[in-house]
């Protein structure tokens, strides 16, 4: 059973702070997520000080993609970045507690991997818990992608979870190299890759 009608956008900077809370939920047991905090009683205060600043910044150029239901609630979201190659050296958060070292360890080894050429990153999507499965992350894709191929560019990814990778799989990526298998029994990424023509 999917979800009807669903509308897809960029979200717009009056509508933050429903969509700050939205992703908040639906990103807080993502399996980075969860294995950077995987103390549950912090993890939504962590998720959210993570999210503060670049979800706005996100909405602020335009990269934060919302499903919303008809009556307007925010179901997902997803972010695509327009990268002219590699992403800038990424901001190292303080090392002082276990978490900022692993996020630190996941900003290292994704960004040594990324691929050096004009691409579109998706550079994260998750849908909220009780409404998984119904269909926001395919209308997601479907919206990113075809701005994507719009603009005449591939998207990069890294799948989090054998669940997330089948997902894009369905919409044409591609395994891209190696994967990334993040320390300390962290979760084992898979860079994906979806070329201009849909492979």
């Amino acid at each position: 059973m999917s979800m009807p009608h669903l509308i897809v956008r960029p979200s717009v900077p009056s509508e933050f702070t429903s969509v700050l809370r939205v992703c908040v939920e639906a990103f807080a047991d993502e399996a980075v997520s969860a294995w950077v905090e995987p103390d549950p009683t912090r993890r939504h205060e962590h998720t959210r000080e993570l999210f503060e600043s670049s979800l706005r910044a996100a909405v602020d150029a335009g990269q934060l993609l919302v499903a919303f239901l008809p009556g307007g609630d925010p179901v997902a979201a997803s972010v695509w970045a327009d990268l002219d190659g590699a992403p800038p050296e990424p901001e190292l958060p303080d090392g002082d507690r276990p978490a900022g070292r692993r996020l630190a360890d996941v900003l290292s080894a994704t960004s040594a991997r990324h691929p050096d050429v004009p691409h579109v990153y998706l550079s994260a999507m998750a849908a909220l818990p009780r409404r998984r499965g119904l269909g926001a992350g395919t209308a997601l894709l479907r919206h990113g992608l075809e701005r994507a191929q719009g603009l005449g560019l591939p998207v990069y990814l890294e799948a989090s979870t054998p669940q997330n990778r089948k997902l894009y799989a369905r919409h044409g990526f591609q395994d891209h190299g190696e994967p990334i298998p993040l320390p300390d029994g962290g979760p084992v990424l898979q860079p994906m890759w979806r070329g201009v023509d849909g492979r």
